[in-house]
């Protein structure tokens, strides 16, 4: 699990520094740190955290709006959970933050499930945590590969918590779950 923890802490300090770089006047910078990025992921994940790449800048008033905010912190990480798999072996569900979280509110935002693919780690799909009906947050919406979800996966046989997502009641109940 520690191989694991370490591969999306990278994945997420990049992800956070290509954010920063997007608010930069550098297109070569930034895109070269979003093709870094990418490379965590599978083919079907690339670009699709909200970031894609860019081919002309933005209106200069855009990036001195962002000139003066901080470097966005990586998501936080609350709990790594393992699986085995029929088509992927050892299947993690790395379960995170929104993007640029403070260290005062803890909440689910996504969850990430990571393999190993020709013996390279990668995040094979992603969840969103919410609900579009507003009665109950859970995972939904998921991208990447499709051969893989929730529903397909089992009993986990290791779970690992970091920190409590104690500032949402739908995602304290999931975390103390054995999922």
């Amino acid at each position: 699990m520690k191989t694991i923890k370490t591969f999306i802490e990278n994945f997420l300090q990049a992800e956070a520094e290509t954010t920063f770089l997007m608010r930069q006047p550098n297109l070569e910078n930034y895109n070269n740190a979003l093709e870094k990025m990418n490379a965590y992921c599978v083919e079907s994940l690339q670009n699709k955290f909200g970031l894609i790449p860019l081919t002309e800048l933005d209106e200069p008033e855009y990036y001195e709006k962002w000139s003066a905010k901080k470097h966005p912190n990586p998501r936080h990480i609350y709990k790594i959970s393992q699986y085995q798999n029929e088509t992927y072996n050892d299947v993690y569900v790395v379960y995170v933050s929104e993007k640029n979280p403070d260290d005062e509110i803890f909440q689910y935002g996504w969850s990430l499930f990571v393999t190993s693919l020709k013996d390279e780690l990668k995040i094979i799909r992603n969840y969103s945590f919410g609900d579009a009906m507003r009665v109950k947050d859970k995972f939904e919406v998921g991208q990447g590969v499709t051969d893989i979800s929730f529903k397909t996966l089992k009993k986990p046989i290791s779970i690992e918590r970091y920190q409590k997502p104690e500032d949402d009641d739908d995602a304290m109940e999931h975390y103390e779950m054995d999922v």
